[in-house]
């Protein structure tokens, strides 16, 4: 049974059937009036059977179509079917059963009874054989034509356009083609009508492929069918559709004659009203745009639009709020969509300001005009169609009666208070809240405005003596504004694009802005004339943790005094302690140089027996193993006092191994061990402190020779594990042969002071080396470990990350160069200056060097050293070795005289620090001072040169 149809969805069924999309329109007013005549014969017996046939609910057939029964997403059934059911309803006392069901099986479903009633269905000849039809429609489809955007040829606005041009139908649609021919009769217009069957119409764009494709000019569809392709020509009415029945349900359709006729006779406007309210979006003709017009859009690159700053409903950018851009911007943004045009604003402080700015040309629109046609036309202005609706309003000072005679009005500047506005005289205002303030001063009588902005402003701000006076028609339509004369495609473009917009989209801008009134800012003063009992509550409790806090923060302050003067007393304890060590290593390392150098010196002698180079020796090795106890005790100290500190420097692993070696080689030849370097390293420059790993494994390796006899054997690993292109990590080891460490004594091993096994009486040391060791270990992010078992000799292991250095791409080629030596510059024939006031330690480097074929002279302070380094020619001195405590000036401030000197050697020469001030923050400053190398006392005879050497040679 398809020969008959319904609403549906499906765009194949477009042109299968007598059925459209949707319905609309207003019934013709010669069927109202036979519809008056037939409900008033009918009234009266009909709803005796109406109320028999409805005990039950009657079942409703409920296809989802858009606009005719659909659901919201509660779940509610809604749309044009279900407005007219509940209007019936009224009438009949029925209920309903919704009951939904597929488009396509809709007629089928109802012919086996499943349905009592079944909207949207039209008339045809012979469909009454299958249908109980009523005398009374539910309204009217709309038909259209339709033709693509891009056919300039065919105007909306020019009905002759579409002469002589080709209609494409379907062939079924017999009722719309008929009001199609009286639709182009009536407008006297000649087309050809191109007929489609079923066949033609199958595929997925059913017969806008022939559109498309230029068969058609036209098409002949529905009031929704028009897509982002196409565009709405001209629309008329179409056939009317029903609410039928079935043929053996003569109760039921008794009561849709009745209720349909009494809906007619009181509300004739229902089916216009209801259609427009479910189809809020449908349009009687898309706009277009001429040739004139669109190229005055095209060349126009943006409209400048004068807008008061912070002005709501209207122009709420920037603004305070942000809850919404405002009626303009948004307006704006969709006419801009229509139109094509851009927009700027020009923002005003005032309306009259910006009422100004178009009157001087410095803006092309108003965006909201707020008075008459005629006071527009004083102004020399020019209103477009209005975009929406609001109302004015009066705000009274309570003390005044209105109306009245004889009353001061205000209204902001630019407007003009309207007639029917009775006042003696008139004040103006910049704003609405400088009126309202002046009305709750009484310095007004009344206050005249758009009631969105009182609201807004009366909301935001207490005007406990203001009243709101409501008044009858003070709606007023708001429109854009232009001078006159205005530039005429501007005005066309713009009435243009406000004419396509719908209702709906009109309604939900404004609403959107009115709604947004709710936000407020209430000032300090506002809140208090609000609330007064919770404002004293409020500053009461507020005084009382006033109160509370303060007696808080003076008990702690008492306490944090208190603290403060015990951390100054440690501090001051831990200075004084720093400072003492510092001192005693300055005062001890002093003599301790005199007592090295002269061994040194003294063992150079070729004269010396066997037996006195020996005792010389015993000195020498004694002298040293005091500095060592003296540089573990110092480190242990630093330990302690959290001041140990790890440096991030670039270093060659390769150059710290050898330089390790071969000062270790000399110790293991001395006790007949075998000493071994096992090195499996991809990068060799790293970042990191070399010095401190070098101290670690120089305990760590002298700790293995201590406790390992003569024929043993002594490993050092360095291995690299794994590297992720920024960091690597490596892995040391160092392994003995020695008595090894029983596991009940292995705890102790990294205490302070401690020493295990059978032969600590013959080992000498402090104890400290392995404990120093742990802690520096465990600073650089690693943790030194242990596997030992008595007689079985001792492995100490540790890992540690270090980043990749600058040079790690190039590191082979720096060692090779490092190894070659071709910078290496001998001292004989350099010329050094000494910056040294002790008398013995200066004589002691001047024998040292002297003998190496050096030249030296002597400073006995900084500012000699300074003033002998400012009177020397270019190229005299090739050093300047500087001490760092001296008197009159010591080393720092003069190493940093001598660079700033304006000497031609200022910035070159060498200078090297040799002081007994050895901590690590000396080596710092003096490398901030501008020097270049760090010799500590006493001087190792070997390093000197060493160093001396790579600074002459670079």
């Amino acid at each position: 049974m398809k020969k008959c149809g319904t609403v549906g969805t499906n765009k194949k069924y477009r042109y299968k059937s007598a059925s459209v999309y949707q319905i609309g329109g207003a019934l013709r007013a010669v069927i109202r009036m036979a519809a008056v005549m037939a409900v008033v014969l009918s009234f009266l017996f009909a709803k005796v059977q109406c109320e028999a046939a409805a005990k039950e609910p009657l079942k409703v057939a409920f296809p989802i179509i858009k606009g005719l029964s659909e659901t919201d997403p509660s779940g509610a059934h809604r749309g044009l079917m279900v407005d007219y059911l509940d209007e019936i309803a009224k009438y009949t006392g029925w209920d309903y059963e919704y009951i939904e069901v597929e488009p396509e099986e809709l007629t089928n479903d109802f012919m086996e009874g499943k349905f009592d009633l079944m909207g949207g269905t039209y008339y045809m000849p012979g469909f009454e054989e299958y249908f109980a039809y009523p005398k009374y429609s539910m309204g009217s489809s709309r038909a259209t034509l339709l033709s693509l955007k891009s056919n300039q040829d065919i105007k909306s606005y020019d009905l002759s356009s579409l002469n002589g041009k080709t209609i494409g139908v379907f062939e079924k649609a017999e009722e719309k083609i008929r009001r199609l021919k009286e639709y182009l009769s009536m407008n006297g217009l000649e087309c050809k009508i191109k007929y489609y069957t079923y066949e033609d119409a199958e595929g997925k764009e059913n017969l806008f492929k022939y559109l498309k494709e230029g068969d058609v000019d036209l098409l002949l569809g529905n009031d929704v069918d028009a897509d982002s392709d196409l565009r709405i020509v001209a629309s008329f009415d179409a056939q009317p559709y029903y609410l039928v029945t079935r043929l053996d349900n003569k109760e039921i359709l008794d009561g849709l004659n009745m209720a349909l006729g009494s809906i007619m006779e009181s509300d004739p406007d229902f089916a216009k009203n209801h259609y427009e309210k479910n189809y809020p979006d449908l349009k009687q003709s898309d706009v277009q745009f001429n040739e004139k017009e669109l190229d005055y859009i095209n060349e126009k690159k943006s409209i400048t639009v004068a807008v008061v700053l912070d002005n709501h409903p209207f122009y709420c950018i920037d603004s305070e709020s942000g809850h919404h851009d405002g009626l303009i911007p948004e307006l704006l943004e969709k006419l801009s969509e229509v139109s094509g045009l851009s927009f700027s604003y020009a923002a005003a402080d005032t309306y009259e300001e910006a009422v100004n700015m178009v009157s001087r040309g410095e803006a092309d629109i108003l965006g909201y005009y707020l008075d008459t046609q005629n006071r527009a036309a004083e102004e020399g202005l020019a209103l477009t169609k209005g975009y929406v609706s609001m109302n004015n309003i009066i705000v009274k000072n309570k003390a005044a009666d209105y109306p009245a005679d004889g009353l001061t009005g205000g209204i902001i500047k630019g407007r003009q208070m309207p007639e029917d506005v009775k006042a003696s005289q008139v004040l103006y205002y910049d704003t609405e809240q400088e009126g309202l303030k002046a009305v709750n001063k009484g310095e007004i009588d009344f206050f005249y405005s758009i009631s969105a902005q009182i609201d807004k402003e009366m909301q935001n701000h207490v005007y406990s003596n203001a009243v709101l006076v409501s008044r009858v028609n003070n709606s007023m339509e708001i429109s854009f504004a232009l001078r006159r004369p205005a530039e005429t495609e501007l005005l066309t473009v713009l009435n243009k694009s406000i004419g396509n917009l719908t209702s709906e989209e009109k309604d939900m801008l404004l609403d959107r802005s009115l709604i947004s009134t709710g936000h407020s800012n209430m000032t300090l003063m506002d809140m208090i004339y609000a609330n007064p009992i919770a404002f004293i509550a409020v500053l009461s409790a507020f005084l009382i943790l006033i109160m509370i806090a303060v007696l808080l923060i003076a008990r702690v302050r008492i306490k944090n005094s208190m603290i403060l003067g015990e951390l100054d007393k440690a501090e001051a304890k831990s200075r004084a302690k720093s400072e003492f060590l510092s001192q005693m290593s300055h005062e001890i390392r002093t003599p301790m140089n005199a007592i090295v150098g002269l061994t040194n010196l003294a063992c150079m002698d070729e004269g010396l027996t066997e037996n006195i180079r020996e005792k010389l020796m015993k000195i020498n090795s004694s002298s040293k193993y005091l500095l060592a106890l003296i540089n573990d005790i110092l480190d242990m100290s630093r330990i302690e006092n959290g001041k140990l500190e790890i440096e991030e420097e670039e270093f060659s692993a390769d150059d710290m191994l050898d330089e390790f070696v071969k000062m270790m080689e000399a110790q293991a030849a001395e006790r007949k061990i075998h000493f071994q370097v096992k090195q499996n390293i991809a990068h060799g420059s790293l970042t990191g402190d070399s010095i401190r790993l070098r101290q670690v494994l120089t305990n760590l390796v002298s700790n293995a020779f201590k406790f390992t006899p003569a024929g043993g054997n002594v490993i050092l690993s360095m291995s690299e594990k794994h590297c992720d292109g920024v960091s690597a990590e490596f892995y040391f080891e160092v392994k003995d042969t020695g008595i090894g460490i029983a596991p009940e004594d292995q705890k102790k091993i990294f205490k302070a002071f401690e020493q295990v096994g059978a032969s600590t009486s013959k080992s000498s040391g402090t104890g400290l080396g392995l404990p120093i060791s742990s802690s520096i270990v465990q600073a650089m992010g690693g943790e030194l470990k242990l596997k030992s078992a008595a007689g079985k000799g001792a492995v100490f292991y540790f890992t540690l990350r270090f980043r990749l250095g600058e040079g790690h791409k190039s590191g082979n080629e720096k060692r090779e160069k490092k190894k070659e030596g071709q910078y290496r510059k001998e001292l004989s024939g350099s010329r050094i200056l000494l910056a040294e006031d002790n008398d013995l330690n200066a004589e002691i480097v001047h024998e040292l060097l002297g003998m190496q074929g050096a030249a030296m002279e002597r400073a006995s302070d900084g500012a000699e050293a300074v003033k002998m380094f400012a009177g020397s020619r270019p190229g005299w001195y090739d050093a300047v070795l500087m001490d760092i405590k001296m008197p009159v000036m010591d080393g720092l401030k003069a190493a940093k005289a001598i660079r700033s000197s304006g000497h031609a050697d200022a910035s070159s020469i060498p200078i090297i620090a040799m002081t007994a001030n050895s901590f690590k923050e000396d080596e710092k400053a003096a490398m901030e001072a501008g020097m270049n190398g760090f010799i500590p006392k006493p001087v190792d005879l070997q390093y000197l040169c060493s160093v001396l050497e790579k600074e002459l040679a670079d």
